[in-house]
């Protein structure tokens, strides 16, 4: 096998050019894939942790019943203050446990006595929900704070419908549970953006206390639970189930990806844009490789024809080629990956700022993120494609009749 291998290196040195082609061509299919790889796997990075952070936190964790029944009866599927009490308790014993917070959901009607807009509307426990919506950018005023109970944040695109500035006094208009209409005064502390312009533009927050006195209810929708570690969140739900059970506690959760349609949605459209660039990269690939070897055999037909009349077997004139060509697409693909990942670090070092996507209010920076598993689809994907470009020229060649072989010129 050693000498295959020293063989199949001189034969690549001795066409250089050739060899210099090829390899610049695969070596290019490979970088493309690396850092179209790198480029999806960064927004699915940078997308999932603003879904997480602006809006759902990790996971979501309600009263039985509450995901089917709490649109046609929301006060008698939201927590008791005792159930949300025993469920955080129970939340920040996890060793993951970055923070947990309260929330109730409802909508509202608010106005201005000028303009009105419908608005819906979470209230949150000022503190732990800040640490929760850090992706959440406040572009004018500040934060919630527990010092000012009827202070609201609203939404850029809500603020602009109903010309509300900060400071302003604003009234909001709500259904209480027994069906009673409740109106009550709300200042505006700040005007917020988040990732999804959509949601820019119907969002408000409020205190939890002063929604649940809107609201005549001491019950919360859910407590949300944000860890420190996504990639963590599957052992933290087992280790949960368990501890529900042993509590005795009526409850139902969700997690993130469950209630993020709109990135399950992104993650499927850059999935099918991976798939197809990497079938074009692999078409292109295979012909480069494929055109080196064929011309390689043809040049070659009298030197196969002299290893077979000293008695080399079909198979080991296939090896050869095979050989050659193994080596000729794994330098391609190493050196390809070697490039592109010293290219991912030095775009993301540049800090290149991208469009606001499709439904997003701001951009992003560009960043390539290092994926092992991109730079092992490529290379051994190169060396499969490699095989199946080599074999059939060499078979070829191996098969053809010893006299005609000898006689190629």
């Amino acid at each position: 096998m050693l000498l295959m291998l020293k063989m199949g290196w001189r034969n690549i040195l001795r066409h250089g050019r050739r060899s210099l082609v090829t390899l610049l061509s695969v070596t290019s299919g490979v970088i493309a894939v690396v850092l179209f790889g790198g480029f999806i796997e960064a927004n699915y990075q940078g997308l999932r942790e603003s879904v997480i952070r602006s809006q759902y936190g990790h996971l979501q964790v309600y009263a039985k019943g509450y995901t089917e029944n709490h649109r046609k009866e929301p006060d008698k599927y939201r927590l008791t203050p005792a159930q949300a009490d025993a469920v955080t308790a129970l939340l920040e014993k996890e060793s993951q446990h970055l923070v947990t917070a309260r929330r109730i959901e409802f909508t509202g009607l608010l106005g201005n006595g000028t303009l009105s807009e419908a608005a819906m509307i979470r209230g949150v426990d000022p503190d732990g929900e800040s640490l929760i919506n850090s992706a959440l950018t406040i572009i004018q005023g500040e934060e919630l704070s527990t010092a000012a109970p009827e202070g609201v944040l609203l939404g850029e695109g809500l603020a602009q419908a109903i010309n509300a500035k900060v400071g302003d006094e604003l009234t909001l208009l709500v259904s209480t549970p027994g069906g009673v209409m409740n109106a009550v005064d709300v200042k505006v502390s700040g005007i917020f953006r988040s990732f999804a312009k959509e949601y820019d533009d119907r969002a408000m927050m409020m205190g939890l206390t002063h929604a649940q006195k809107a609201l005549g209810t001491q019950g919360v929708d859910m407590v949300v639970l944000l860890i420190q570690d996504t990639l963590a969140l599957p052992k933290v739900i087992a280790s949960l189930d368990s501890g529900f059970q042993q509590a005795g506690l009526s409850v139902e959760y969700l997690a993130w990806f469950d209630l993020a349609t709109f990135y399950q949605k992104v993650v499927n459209l850059y999935d099918g844009f991976f798939i197809f660039i990497v079938a074009v990269i692999a078409v292109v690939v295979l012909f480069g490789i494929a055109n080196t070897m064929m011309v390689a055999v043809m040049e070659r037909t009298s030197e196969i024809g002299t290893l077979r009349a000293l008695g080399t077997p079909q198979h080991g004139i296939v090896r050869q080629f095979l050989v050659e060509g193994l080596l000729l697409a794994l330098l391609s693909a190493l050196v390809g990956v070697v490039v592109a990942v010293l290219a991912a670090k030095g775009i993301t070092a540049m800090e290149i700022m991208m469009a606001p996507p499709p439904g997003s209010s701001r951009g992003y920076p560009l960043r390539i993120a290092a994926v092992p598993l991109a730079w092992l689809v490529a290379t051994v994907g190169v060396m499969v494609i490699a095989l199946g470009a080599t074999w059939a020229p060499a078979a070829g060649a191996a098969r053809k009749p010893i006299v005609d072989a000898l006689r190629h010129v």
